[in-house]
């Protein structure tokens, strides 16, 4: 598909606010009145209660992270690198900042890791792993989202260091956004870990 059509595409595909959506079906709630206000899998998780809240994480973990996968899988497989890169940003962009939502949406981690699970799944990898093992030190999802995304560019970089600058620059620079993009989506996360009142898993 060409790029002027695949990047609106995958804008609205990225917008498509699933958090929001089970939350109100199933439960009759705004997930934007829970916890941290956010429609992404942590927050949906909270809405529910006992072993259900697991499911819904899972759930819409999986739904965000297609949101990602999709349009870079789907959309732009034909496309060069950079094309493929950029239908990936705009479908985050969708998530973060959703059209039926006007224009708010979640913190992008998931729909960030189904972008790079179609540009470069084996750092996305080593990125998950260094995500559970701070999880499972601190049980602060938000931080072990933060290592994620530093972990994640890292990982671009260090895999294939010969080509991270050259032919893979793209992927390289799109890593390295997404990182200190999610300084900037979790920075009251960041204010509430710096004041000692971070949620924990």
């Amino acid at each position: 598909m060409p790029l002027p059509l695949s990047l609106p595409l995958a804008f609205l595909i990225g917008g498509i606010p699933f958090g929001f959506l089970a939350v109100r079906l199933l439960l009759g709630e705004d997930v934007r009145d829970t916890g941290s206000g956010n429609i992404g899998a942590t927050n949906v998780g909270r809405s529910f209660k006992g072993p259900w809240r697991w499911v819904a994480f899972a759930g819409i973990y999986l739904l965000d992270f297609a949101k990602g996968l999709v349009p870079v899988f789907l959309l732009a497989p034909a496309l060069p690198v950079w094309s493929a890169a950029a239908v990936g940003l705009v479908a985050v962009a969708g998530h973060c900042f959703s059209p039926f939502l006007r224009f708010k949406g979640g913190k992008g981690v998931a729909t960030t890791c189904g972008v790079m699970a179609a540009l470069d799944w084996f750092a996305l990898v080593i990125a998950i792993g260094a995500f559970f093992a701070v999880l499972l030190v601190t049980r602060v999802t938000a931080l072990g989202s933060l290592v994620l995304g530093f972990a994640l560019a890292a990982a671009v970089v260090l895999r294939e260091p010969s080509t991270a600058f050259a032919t893979r620059w793209p992927v390289t620079a799109l890593a390295l956004f997404f990182a200190l993009f999610f300084v900037w989506t979790h920075r009251s996360n960041i204010q509430r870990m710096h004041a000692g009142r971070q949620a924990r898993a």
